[in-house]
């Protein structure tokens, strides 16, 4: 029984990992901030190539933005008919704009790490 638990704790990370993966970027990039001169700049080079990467996750993360949106849109309207108990609602609503709000924070860094890495020149 035990081990049953350790190998469905096991999966389930590995699962989440792959969720976080595919929703952020920065595991393909290289800590330019430790290490010698010499590592610095090849690792600031290689994140410079690897730039190309970031349009592609902004657009995943608006798209993420949009339905967020739509979802606090819809959970408002259905909390405003909502007239013997909306409490349910308002807090999903909440949450949705919650989450809308750190997707825009992310779409903001990766837009950020896009220009810095293209208009930065070392």
């Amino acid at each position: 029984m035990r081990q049953e638990e350790i190998g469905w704790t096991r999966r389930a990370a590995a699962c989440l990992q792959a969720v976080w993966r595919l929703a952020m970027p920065f595991w393909m990039f290289r800590d330019v901030a430790h290490g010698s001169v010499e590592q610095r700049i090849a690792n600031y080079r290689y994140n410079r190539e690897r730039r190309k990467l970031l349009p592609f996750y902004v657009l995943k993360w608006i798209g993420i933005s949009a339905c967020l949106m739509q979802m606090m849109r819809v959970l408002s309207d259905f909390a405003a008919t909502q007239a013997d108990s909306p409490l349910c609602a308002v807090l999903f609503c909440m949450s949705a704009g919650i989450a809308f709000a750190f997707s825009c924070v992310v779409v903001a860094v990766l837009l950020c790490c896009y220009l810095f890495l293209t208009c930065v020149k070392r």
